[in-house]
């Protein structure tokens, strides 16, 4: 018997897509030179923050994913390997909670970046990197917005598309999702992002009583 956890897995997307976010701009604590004490010191707590970042939301999906695992006697039911099972009501917040969870995150990051941009101890060189790095998640965030806005108009009313430089993560909400629903789900985020089909990994979110 195939068995799935009910609601972890799609906690755990969700996980994924604030960690997508951390973890792209962590390279913003590299961006600094070592020739000045000053400017070592004002790295390494660049860095550090973003690493907070992660760490928080970490532990805020574990406490979310504990008080998961005690609904049931099991935890488990049948299903398809990769797919969670849930009420209509409960996979709606949860790609809902997913593009807040995603958009809080940016948000953060967006603001340790400024605060990189207006330190007047930092070379242009490494304000201008901060800048570049806003530029490319704000690009980022439009692909996302522009893909999600076309999944809509084909139906998929409730998708929250997580990008990186390379890959794409897609959690919708569906009871099942044939071949050509994928087919076009992929297409449609290839064409608005530019990830190549290989890299978009694609999540429907099933619901009881579909």
């Amino acid at each position: 018997m195939k068995q799935i956890v009910k609601k972890n897995q799609i906690i755990i997307a969700a996980l994924a897509v604030m960690i997508a976010a951390a973890g792209y701009l962590n390279y913003s604590g590299k961006i600094f030179g070592d020739k000045k004490e000053a400017e070592a010191t004002n790295a390494e707590l660049a860095n550090q923050e973003l690493l907070d970042i992660s760490e928080e939301d970490l532990a805020s999906a574990s406490k979310d994913i504990e008080s998961q695992d005690g609904e049931g006697s099991d935890g488990s039911v049948d299903g398809t390997p990769g797919e969670a099972v849930l009420t209509g009501g409960e996979a709606s917040a949860v790609v809902a909670e997913a593009k807040v969870a995603r958009e809080q995150v940016r948000a953060k990051n967006k603001e340790s970046l400024l605060e990189i941009i207006d330190n007047e101890t930092l070379s242009d060189a490494q304000k201008q990197d901060a800048v570049n790095q806003m530029v490319a998640m704000t690009d980022l965030a439009e692909k996302e917005a522009a893909a999600e806005t076309l999944l809509a108009s084909k139906g998929f009313d409730e998708v929250v598309i997580s990008l990186t430089a390379d890959t794409a993560d897609v959690v919708v909400n569906a009871a099942d999702l044939s071949d050509a629903n994928r087919a076009q789900i992929e297409d449609i985020v290839a064409r608005k992002t530019g990830v190549a089909a290989q890299n978009i990994v694609i999540t429907p979110v099933s619901t009881e009583g579909k």
